[in-house]
């Protein structure tokens, strides 16, 4: 037996590791193997036949196998002792079964013939239980190749089952695993309704019918176990009228294996259809069952009876994998029957004496709530065990999560309670909240440490899921108000001196959720909890491993969750402040003194904290838990270590671990640095590193930090805040290159939020530049971060954290410069730039591959453009067409840029904006390019829309920072520098031919949105240095482009080119702008024209502007034509004046017409009227002038003024009297236009 034990396993050995075996050893080892299977003793035979499929599986030579399966066939077909037959038959199913049917095909037919034979032999019940086992193997592992053996097989077994005595049980348990393995090679196909299948499937039912009258619990526990197989291919054609009772029953067996059979049924029944199965098992409630007792709750109430009395943990696992299926899907509407059973388990009278004695300690209204009701029921009934309880527990939080899933009306109690009205049948979570803390409350208030575990996670769970919930009966307040004393009194219970640190550890995490979930708003509320996280600061004090426990890494649990607590309470404080607007950094020195004075106040009992933040909470710690914060992470980083950096650890542990606890304590260092590695970075960016000087703290903070390191083994930290930045920084990187980070975005959200917060601090973003390859680096991990997630939170992150590494080396430039400047003035040289010029990137001693800080910044946002836009890839350029007017199926494609990816790409715009200032003048010039090429590229990408969208496209995210890119670079000095202005021109010339060719893209489905390219061209010509639109090849495109535009028949396109228009009039330079006018200002004039009525023809005044549009594009003309007058040469303004004038004049009307026309008409009306009241006192002797020659223009402006005069006089004589104190005061005799001319001498 030992060498067969020996040699099975290194066979299983050598299949595992893929290796063979020689000739010479398989040539032995198969000698030894045949000759045990005739063997006297069976469990040698047993061994042997395994033996000869696993040399098989390690040879993996076919002729092997054909020469063993022979050698088989060719003995059992002469043999006729029974132990060569049983070996030989075991041999045939365990080669089938490890060589695979495959491999053995060639002799299923054979195989299957003489097994079949064999298994009928009924002169020698062991041959058949042999032979039907062997065959129940090369079933299982024939697959769809035994499909052809099914019926004859099938046949041969309930004949079978009919020939052979019942005494014969172990030929009736290898039948049963024969029908099972049959089963699952006809698998799915059982469901069809066909004649032949019908039959086999009755054929199946029958033999598990006959099984079933079997006494032997083996026979029925394979009956059950084939009718599990049956349900799971077939379960509409499984009775489970019969089947659900029959398990029931077989729940109360005295047999083991039948409880196990039955139990692992009705877990696969539970999956599929626990209502049935449930509304089955509830009809034997009134039987008189042995053993089993069924009351209202079911079934369940069966299975949670059966955890008191079982101890396999198969089993174990098997009920409550039944019950938590049966409550994922019926406890959401059986809320009351699964919280009873949930709540009777857990307040047994074993629990009554415990919490009767704690409720009495707290004197609370809410006690009776409490009080276990008395147990009624008989006296020998067996009360739930702690194992039970805590699964019950367990079932509450499934309860909770289940309804979470279900409806998020569980959470409301103000929408539960009028369903609850209108619908009678309807039950909601949130209504039975004071049973889920009571269930809570005893799990915690128990002995039994598992249970208190669950009973904290319970807790937790409670008030994450409804410390939002509100109380429609009190407005402003919170439902789980009502439970705070309850809650406290449960913590408290946790926080004894001999409560196990496992169980503390998590104490302190249900605290820090019961502060930070915003239900205590009083401060004083929370004092009680809040006075638990202090006490536990004591335990920081000892120092690590002097404490006897059984597990050592328990003390750095308690220890770590502890600072984590605080951590989170910490984080909490402070996005409460910035929530309510208190985001003003304050001194440190004054916060601890004023919490100084707050706390000495509060111990004479004469302060109120209603209105105080729950920052001062932490305040009067954070000196403490700084130190321990900066000490945890320390370890962490140190545990982080590779391992063969091991031999640089600390010899004698760290702060929280010590040599021995290694290993076991990294796993809670994992789950916790995150919070700590947070709220260390927030304690730091409100001036945190300034508190570790001791006069600033105070003589009090100083007592306790050195208390503190007086009793304990913290390493005592240096005051160089560099190693702190470091530390942390480190921290935060290596977890974003970990592969780890990037599947849990929380983890890498919270190491982006830690540098961001680092870096905002100008000492950080100092020390960052101090060694350059840090920025870089930082740099190479936000662009693999941008690959690798999708989400917008990490992605702006990045991008916010890119933005923070510019501004660091914009400031590190700035201050080089500013040393520079002095060192040249110290040495009274000539002053000449160029030296602080060359301190930017791009001079020839700065050009070494990987370390520009400006290539990694821009390859950054290069990464994310592309990521939101993927036409900008260089990549693909050189797939794109020759021709501008030729569009590609890419080009037809119209990008749908949602919020976010606006604000992605505004962040991308506005760090490469500002890199041209990071560059010497050569580096500049070698990045405006890219630039150049990204910017238009968005502006094109984002401006983009079809052609039948008249929406302006101008005022998206992307086209507005876009256009902001173009005039930071326009206007960059070294647009005009003496080394650069040349270049610096024609890539801004090029850009504008870009930008010019943007319009020609239009095809019959998109076009660019006309409003971005007649802004875009207005950047370029306004802000580039002087000359770039004096190329003939620019200038008249880009007056072409306006005068097309003038004519759309788009108002607000036309608008936007008005508005433009008057931007470019208004430029200083009137050598550029001249062309512009000369070409531009004809058009608007005749565009005014056209809106003018000389003939008073009342048809077309009446209807002249149908839209307010129209409207505001005339008045935008009229404004721009003022614009010119006032530019006009006076020698040449009579002639404007002589345009203008009698236009305006031709929008008044009489003040009949007037009262006929439309809204927009009467606007013009007045606003015409408006702009000569201007233009006259203006230019007074040309207005004279104009107004002597026509004198049907000097009558018309004269009637109009005398009407506007007398219409304004009867709207102030009809209206009603103001009332007393109204500041504004009217003056009747004052007309709202005031006249500054006397027009009256105009003859």
């Amino acid at each position: 037996m030992n060498v067969f034990t020996v040699l099975l396993m290194s066979l299983k050995g050598l299949t595992d590791a893929k290796e063979v075996l020689g000739q010479d050893v398989t040539k032995s080892a198969t000698l030894i193997i045949v000759n045990a299977l005739t063997a006297s003793n069976p469990i040698l035979r047993c061994a042997a036949g395994e033996s000869v499929g696993r040399i098989a599986q390690v040879v993996q030579d076919f002729r092997f196998t054909a020469d063993m399966a022979q050698t088989s066939f060719d003995r059992l077909k002469v043999a006729r002792d029974v132990a060569c037959r049983t070996g030989y038959s075991l041999a045939l199913g365990c080669l089938h079964r490890y060589v695979g049917s495959m491999g053995t095909s060639q002799h299923l037919t054979t195989s299957v013939s003489i097994l079949l034979a064999l298994a009928q032999d009924l002169s020698s019940p062991t041959v058949q239980v042999w032979s039907l086992y062997a065959l129940a193997l090369i079933a299982d592992s024939g697959g769809p190749m035994f499909r052809g053996y099914v019926e004859p097989t099938l046949s041969v077994a309930l004949k079978l089952l009919l020939d052979v005595a019942y005494i014969h049980v172990n030929v009736h348990q290898c039948i049963g695993k024969l029908l099972s393995a049959l089963i699952t090679t006809i698998g799915p196909e059982l469901q069809d309704n066909s004649a032949a299948m019908t039959s086999t499937r009755n054929s199946f039912l029958s033999a598990c019918s006959i099984m079933h009258g079997n006494s032997d619990p083996c026979v029925r526990a394979e009956a059950t176990g084939c009718l599990q197989q049956l349900h799971l291919f077939a379960p509409k054609h499984v009775n489970l009228g019969s089947l659900v009772p029959m398990l029931c029953r077989t729940l109360a067996s005295n047999h083991l294996l039948l409880r196990k059979a039955a139990v692992s049924c009705l877990r696969q029944l539970a999956q599929r259809e626990p209502k049935e199965i449930c509304e089955h098992a509830i009809t034997l409630m009134g039987e008189n069952i042995d053993g089993l007792i069924i009351t209202e709750s079911g079934l369940p109430g069966v299975l949670f009876g059966l955890l008191d009395s079982e101890t396999d943990e198969k089993l174990v696992k098997d009920i409550h994998d039944t019950i938590v299926s049966m409550l994922q899907m019926l406890a959401p509407a059986n809320l009351i029957q699964w919280l009873t059973l949930c709540k009777r388990i857990l307040t047994s009278e074993s629990t009554n004496s415990q919490e009767d004695g704690i409720l009495d300690d707290e004197n609370d209204d809410d006690q009776v709530e409490f009080h276990t009701t008395e147990n009624k029921s008989s006296q020998t009934t067996i009360h739930p065990r702690w194992p039970t309880r805590v699964f019950a527990t367990e079932c509450v939080r499934k309860i909770i999560a289940a309804c979470e899933a279900d409806n998020p009306q569980h959470f409301d109690l103000h929408v539960a309670k009028e369903l609850q009205f209108t619908k009678c049948n309807t039950d909601f979570l949130i209504l039975h909240l004071s049973d889920l803390i009571r269930m809570a409350f005893v799990a915690v208030t128990s002995d039994s440490d598992q249970l208190r575990l669950e009973g904290l996670k319970t807790l937790q769970e409670i008030i994450n899921k409804f410390a939002g919930v509100l109380e429609p009966e009190f407005p402003g307040h919170l439902i789980l108000e009502q439970f705070q004393a309850q809650i406290d009194a449960a913590l408290r219970q946790v926080f004894s001196p001999d409560t196990p640190a496992h169980i503390t550890a998590v104490a302190c995490d249900v605290c820090s959720t019961w502060i930070c979930s915003g239900v205590a708003r009083d401060l004083n509320d929370l004092r009680r909890v809040h006075q638990l996280l202090v006490s536990s600061l004591r335990k920081l004090h000892a120092p690590t491993g002097s404490l006897q426990l059984y597990n050592e890494s328990m003390e750095t649990l308690e220890k770590l969750s502890i600072l984590k607590a605080w951590a989170e309470v910490y984080v909490a404080a402070k996005k409460n402040m910035i929530a309510d607007g208190s985001t003003t950094k304050s001194s440190t020195k004054d916060n601890i003194n004023k919490v100084h004075c707050m706390k000495e106040q509060n111990d004479c009992g004469n302060i109120e904290l209603k209105d105080e933040s729950l920052l001062y909470l932490v305040q009067p710690e954070l000196s403490e838990l700084s130190v321990h914060w900066l000490a945890a992470l320390r370890d962490y980083a140190l545990l982080s270590l590779p391992a063969e950096f091991a031999s640089q650890l600390p010899h004698d542990g760290g702060a929280f671990y010590t040599t021995d606890t290694i290993d076991s304590s990294r796993i809670h260092y994992a789950s916790r640095w995150p919070t700590i590695l947070h709220a260390t970075v927030l304690w730091i960016n409100s001036c945190g590193l300034l508190a570790m000087n001791p006069n600033d703290i105070g003589d009090r903070s100083l007592d306790k930090e050195v208390k503190m390191y007086k009793n304990s083994n913290l390493p005592k930290e240096n005051s160089n805040t560099s190693d702190r930045f470091y530390l942390i920084f480190g921290i935060c990187v290596e977890a974003l290159c970990g592969q780890r980070s990037l599947d849990d975005l929380d983890q890498a959200k919270t190491c982006l939020e830690a540098l961001y917060t680092l870096l905002d601090t100008a000492w950080a973003r100092n020390i960052l530049m101090t060694d350059r390859s840090l920025p870089i680096e930082l740099c190479n991990v936000l662009h693999r971060l941008i690959i690798t997630t999708h989400k917008f939170e990490p992605q702006y992150l990045c991008l916010k954290i890119l933005k923070l590494i510019t501004t660091a080396a914009r400031e590190h430039l700035e201050h080089l410069k500013k040393m520079k400047l002095k060192e040249i003035s110290a040495q009274e040289v000539p002053g000449t730039t160029v030296e602080v010029d060359n301190l930017g990137e791009g001079d020839v001693d700065n050009t070494a591959a990987g370390q520009s800080l400006v290539f990694a910044i821009l390859e950054v946002c290069l990464c994310m453009l592309v990521h939101k836009l993927p036409c900008l890839n260089p990549s693909t350029l050189h797939t794109t067409p020759t021709k501008i007017n030729i569009t590609s199926d890419a080009d037809k494609r119209i990008v749908k840029l949602d919020d976010n990816d606006g604000k992605l790409i505004v962040m991308v715009l506005s760090c490469m904006e500002s890199l041209p200032a990071l560059c010497s003048p050569e580096g500049a010039v070698s990045i405006m390019p890219t630039i150049l090429y990204l910017t238009t590229g968005v502006l094109k990408e984002a401006a983009t829309k079809e052609v039948t969208n008249e929406q302006i496209l101008i005022e998206s995210l992307p086209v507005q920072a876009s256009l902001k890119c173009l005039r930071s670079v326009a206007s960059d000095k070294y647009g005009v520098h003496g080394r650069t202005k040349s270049t610096w021109s024609k890539l801004l010339q090029s850009a504008l031919a870009k930008i010019i060719d943007l319009a020609k893209i239009s095809s019959k489905e998109i076009k660019v949105d006309e409003s971005a390219i007649m802004k875009a061209i207005a950047v370029l010509i306004l802000y580039s240095p002087p000359g770039i639109i004096n190329a003939p090849n620019l200038l008249y495109p880009c007056i072409n482009h306006f005068i097309q535009y003038l004519q759309s028949t788009n108002e607000m396109v036309k608008l936007k080119c008005i508005q433009t228009l008057k931007e470019i009039f208004n430029y200083s330079d009137k050598s550029l702008v001249t062309p512009f006018i000369h070409a531009l200002a004809p058009r608007l004039i005749a565009f005014l024209y056209g809106y003018a009525n000389p003939s008073q023809d009342t048809i077309i005044q009446h209807n002249i502007l149908k839209s307010v549009n129209e409207l505001n594009t005339v008045l935008e003309c009229i404004a721009v034509m003022e614009t010119l007058l006032a530019l006009t040469d006076p020698s040449n303004r009579m002639q404007m004046m002589a345009l203008l004038v009698p236009i305006l004049i031709g929008y008044l009307m009489e003040a009949s017409l007037l009262k006929l026309a439309n809204k927009n008409s009467q606007l013009l009306h007045e606003n015409s009227l408006h702009y000569l009241m201007k233009i006259g006192p203006k230019y007074p002797q040309e207005f004279k002038t104009l107004m002597s020659q026509t004198m049907d223009l000097r009558n018309r402006l004269e009637t109009a003024i005398k009407e506007q005069a007398q219409m304004q006089h009867l709207k102030l004589q009809d209206r009603p009297q103001l009332k007393e104190g109204s500041s504004v005061r009217l003056q009747l005799s004052v007309p709202s236009i005031k006249l500054k001319t006397d027009f009256s001498n105009f003859s």
